[in-house]
């Protein structure tokens, strides 16, 4: 029985949490259930970065959002890890227990709760440990958790970080400190929401909300590779098989221009390409009802053209239609020459000059950090080369832009 199989086993065990719970995380408050309509990867099932598109319908749920904001997702654990960790620790996945949370008592089968709910699968802190030391009955243990906590123990603490150490492995690894179930339960804190850029506009899209997930995976300095939770949750999901989401609307710094007309400067790499999908949607929306629409310019940014031309398709029409008065990309390691957004930003510094200070237009970037320097410099140039300033004075213009939200960076 393959690994997918096994899931479905288990969730079939226990299908009323899956599938018919009116809420999935009642313990969170301000969240939405939304309805998985579409998964679809994005690149090649050869290529070894796993990017894909999700859509989710929003329809009588009172989800709205704004252009640039972020859904917050619950991730969930996967379900044959879970089903294996409980019945290492001795106990029954379809045991019924009782929880006390914000003075409201939730009844949930074990396997619902550690696989919904609790991070059993995230990083220890610190107060795990000291608080784990306190069940171990074996003196050695007891000793080696609590030397974690010392500033001798620092380098092995900082080690069980790196290698991304569970509260599962610790469990396993110090077997001797078995809480009992119901003071495991408190010390194991909830899955948290993480954040991806909505992918859509609510004036194209009324009932239903996309995004661009890339599946966070790493390998450790002793070479075990890692992915992200909610990130290989939001993967396996499949729409044919009714599955709902908990969500949230968290607001963004990434938001357009007041007037319609005002120039957009967008550089996005890899799935920071996410809010200025939402971005070209929501001006193209505008277009269509006969407004006037200003200048859009997008630099976007990825390894290969053939495997992370992301919405390419899409990016292309819009450039067709005259929407997207710029398409200009850089795909790094499609040349031997590696060629990189902030390369093309340092081309167009007469286009820049013009559309950022004499047409007061904003210019936003989202993707890795690694490239806010070079894109900064490149700027800096522009306004020198076309704007006839010296460095200090084109430095104080972009920080000036800053100050004003007209250049906006959402780096991670």
């Amino acid at each position: 029985v393959d690994r997918r199989q096994r899931q479905m086993c288990i969730r079939d065990r226990f299908k009323s949490a899956y599938q018919q719970e009116i809420k999935l995380r009642p313990d969170v408050k301000g969240t939405y259930r939304v309805k998985l309509t579409k998964n679809v990867r994005l690149t090649p099932l050869s290529y070894h970065r796993n990017i894909f598109h999700m859509e989710m319908d929003t329809s009588d749920t009172g989800l709205k959002y704004e252009i640039g904001d972020a859904l917050g997702v619950y991730g969930h654990n996967d379900p044959v890890e879970v089903d294996e960790f409980l019945r290492w620790y001795k106990l029954n996945p379809s045991d019924i227990v009782s929880i006390n949370r914000d003075g409201q008592t939730e009844m949930r089968r074990l396997d619902q709760l550690f696989t919904q709910v609790l991070d059993i699968f995230g990083r220890p802190t610190t107060r795990f440990y000291e608080a784990l030391a306190e069940h171990a009955k074996d003196p050695t243990e007891k000793q080696s958790l609590l030397f974690l906590l010392t500033p001798e123990g620092k380098p092995a603490y900082q080690n069980k970080i790196a290698e991304t150490v569970t509260y599962a492995d610790v469990l396993r690894e110090f077997p001797s400190a078995h809480p009992p179930p119901n003071v495991l339960i408190e010390m194991i804190p909830p899955i948290k929401a993480r954040h991806y850029s909505i992918a859509s506009s609510m004036k194209i899209h009324p009932n239903s909300v996309h995004l661009l997930v890339v599946v966070h995976d790493w390998v450790t300095p002793s070479g075990k590779t890692r992915i992200g939770q909610c990130t290989r949750y939001l993967a396996s999901l499949d729409p044919s098989q009714n599955v709902y989401l908990t969500v949230s609307v968290v607001p963004s710094i990434l938001k357009l221009p007041p007037k319609h007309e005002m120039p957009v400067v967008m550089a996005g790499l890899g799935t920071g390409m996410a809010p200025f999908r939402a971005f070209i949607e929501e001006r193209a929306y505008y277009k269509s009802i006969g407004e006037k629409v200003g200048p859009m310019i997008l630099y976007f940014g990825s390894r290969h053209r053939a495997e992370e031309y992301l919405y390419g398709e899409e990016l292309e029409a819009y450039h067709q239609d005259g929407l997207l008065t710029g398409l200009k990309l850089a795909f790094s390691r499609d040349q031997e020459q590696k060629v990189y957004i902030q390369n093309k930003i340092g081309e167009d510094g007469n286009l820049l000059w013009n559309l950022m200070m004499k047409n007061e237009g904003y210019f936003y970037l989202c993707g890795p950090t690694w490239p806010v320097g070079d894109i900064q410099d490149a700027m800096v140039k522009a306004f020198c080369e076309n704007g006839g300033m010296n460095s200090p004075e084109a430095s104080k213009a972009v920080k000036e832009l800053k100050h004003l939200e007209r250049y906006v960076l959402e780096v991670y």
